[in-house]
């Protein structure tokens, strides 16, 4: 077995290859051998490349792996220029789309684009170890990045600032020792969010420091798939319901216990070997192939 995978640098993906390769299945990152039984792409940032890829290569069926499609996003401006109806083209073309929410699958049942070809298959959660000091510094913390065309964006930012809380927003600007660092000092982590297709895997890393969630209950947050009834929801339809949710977390801050939260993020969700392997039994299907 053979695939061509296209994505742009990501430390939820790369760390795949050696997986793959290790389970039988030969990668080659973004490059196609005309030998590939798959191309699997898994963003909307390099559809160009996929574009030409395909045109090279029609004969090789595509894979989807869908981490961010957002109405919110490619109904709005479009500041990064990411060509939205080729992306929807090849989602439509795909053999099989693999989403890693139910959420995502409800937008694609909603846009009507090949949702009986969808499979959910979770992202894993990176299981950064953390030997330093982890305590309550008094500060809320957005770990995401921003979503500027999120109809929920500015709401923690306002509420923060309404109740007087302070508040931290890494924007993904910090280096790995700082991100982790600024995670273990919070009070608790939030994004307001209306859409994301896994919740955000940063809250993940975070609870594992027993750090309490805050997010939306929104159908299109993919975060219920991964946190069940662990994290705080809050109304996605009330900027009132948004901000007392935020008032009372504050006042009345969860004490987690972090080998429980850890527990929980690591059985309830896949390691990375198990995403691969569940991708590999797709790839087995879909192929009819036995890798070895």
């Amino acid at each position: 077995m053979r695939i061509s995978l296209i994505t742009p640098p990501s430390q939820n993906i790369e760390p795949m290859v050696p997986i793959f390769e290790k389970m039988g299945v030969k990668v080659d990152v973004n490059k196609v051998n005309p030998k590939a039984d798959f191309i699997l792409t898994t963003t909307q940032v390099w559809i160009e490349q996929v574009d030409s890829f395909h045109k090279a290569f029609p004969a090789i069926p595509i894979i989807s792996y869908v981490l961010d499609f957002y109405k919110t996003v490619w109904t709005a401006p479009n500041p990064h220029n990411y060509n939205w109806v080729m992306y929807k083209h090849y989602l439509n073309k795909a053999v099989e789309i693999w989403c890693p929410s139910q959420e995502v699958v409800t937008r694609m049942e909603e846009e009507t684009i090949g949702a009986d070809k969808c499979k959910i298959i979770k992202l894993w959660p990176r299981k950064f170890e953390y030997t330093g000091e982890v305590a309550d510094k008094r500060y809320v913390l957005q770990p995401m990045r921003p979503y500027l065309y999120d109809k929920n964006y500015g709401w923690l930012k306002k509420a923060c600032y309404e109740l007087g809380i302070p508040l931290i927003e890494t924007n993904h600007k910090l280096t790995e020792n700082q991100f982790q660092k600024v995670i273990a000092g919070c009070s608790f982590m939030c994004t307001e969010y209306h859409e994301a297709s896994t919740g955000g895997m940063t809250l993940m890393e975070g609870y594992r420091l027993g750090k309490p969630v805050v997010t939306s209950d929104s159908k299109y947050m993919g975060a219920r798939d991964y946190f069940g009834e662990k994290a705080i929801y809050f109304d996605d339809n009330s900027y009132e319901n948004f901000k007392d949710t935020i008032k009372e977390v504050w006042e009345n801050t969860p004490r987690l216990s972090r080998k429980e939260c850890t527990e929980f993020i690591d059985t309830h969700n896949p390691s990375l070997e198990e995403m691969v392997t569940a991708m590999v039994e797709r790839l087995k299907v879909l192929s009819g192939k036995q890798i070895s």
